[in-house]
């Protein structure tokens, strides 16, 4: 390829990725109003232990767009590899769980799913262990599965 084949290739490539952005900002801007505007389905209560923000991208259904995706697959891949193993599960899962499957520590798992219920790639909820007790287990769950 030229010179002038490979400047008017980037200029293209380089138009796409701003569309794209743009798009997936629009889409977010959509994501956001839907979930303030929403009511919720009647199974998710206030009372539940699942955090409100988190309630509502379940009632919503506000799955990572492609490009988060991609860019938490370039910028932290090790985040990454958790993610992908959560993808797997179909159901709520302990941090002990992913451990087992990425043989890393149980609690890196959970800094690393906490972080991905922190950016929105999964849900988390806590459950009392007793009733007596102030002990919680940590469940996560990817966002989208069994919605």
């Amino acid at each position: 390829m030229s010179n002038l084949q490979d400047q008017e290739l980037k200029t293209i490539l380089s138009q796409i990725l701003t569309e794209l952005k743009t798009i997936s900002q629009k889409l977010h801007s959509i994501d956001t109003y839907l979930a303030s505007s929403s009511t919720l389905p009647t199974h998710i209560r206030s009372e539940d232990s699942v955090k409100p923000a988190e309630v509502q991208r379940e009632g919503v259904i506000a799955m990572p767009s492609s490009l988060e995706i991609i860019n938490l697959q370039e910028s932290r891949p090790g985040i990454f590899k958790t993610y992908k193993a959560i993808q797997k599960k179909e159901d709520w899962v302990k941090s002990e769980e992913i451990a087992d499957m990425t043989s890393r520590s149980r609690g890196l798992e959970s800094r690393y799913l906490n972080f991905l219920a922190q950016k929105g790639f999964v849900m988390k909820k806590r459950e009392k262990i007793d009733s007596d007790s102030r002990a919680t287990e940590v469940w996560y769950r990817i966002v989208g599965v069994n919605s």
